[in-house]
């Protein structure tokens, strides 16, 4: 059965967007009069190149994450069973689980409380952007940008793990692989 990288193409899409949405915030906390200096260009202007710069990181994350597994055995895909037998050997006090299936689960779950959780990141600062009175904006704006910063960081996480464990606990009560395990 041929291989079809499936974790490498998401991981690698996630660096991309991760580089690309860590590029736009630093440039605005640090660089905003560079950024102000392009004036007022529509979205279409910088769209486009976000969505350009994104596919490249994407191509070069990929490369990257393909060259490390032919280097390092541990990381080759076609090793894992033979990888986890050895950790689950030297290892005792871990808690390694035995189907492969499991941990399938386990790796959806986790990179779709993630998506979730930066779904709900930017709802909410769209509905806050939207929404709020101009006074809110004019005073958000003064404060410092590692103050919504972190905020925002901060929201990703909480969400992120409450996606994560309604993901995982909705799973759970429906799998018939997690119940006999």
């Amino acid at each position: 059965m041929k291989r079809t990288y499936e974790k490498e193409r998401v991981a690698a899409l996630s660096a991309g967007l991760a580089i690309v949405v860590l590029f736009w915030m630093a440039a605005q906390a640090f660089a905003s009069d560079w950024i102000y200096s392009f004036g007022a260009r529509s979205i279409w202007v910088y769209g486009p190149i976000s969505a350009a710069a994104w596919g490249l990181l994407s191509g070069l994350s990929y490369v990257l994450i393909i060259r490390a597994q032919r280097r390092n055995p541990d990381l080759c895909p076609e090793h894992e069973d033979a990888t986890r037998e050895i950790r689950r050997k030297t290892c005792p006090l871990t808690k390694l689980p035995k189907c492969i299936e499991h941990v399938d689960q386990m790796e959806r779950d986790r990179l779709a409380g993630l998506m979730g959780g930066f779904a709900i990141t930017v709802a909410v600062w769209l509905a806050v952007l939207s929404l709020a009175p101009p006074g809110l904006l004019d005073g958000i704006i003064s404060k410092s940008p590692w103050i919504y910063s972190l905020a925002t960081m901060v929201l990703w996480c909480g969400s992120a793990r409450l996606m994560y464990w309604n993901f995982r606990h909705s799973r759970l009560h429906r799998s018939p692989i997690t119940r006999a395990s």
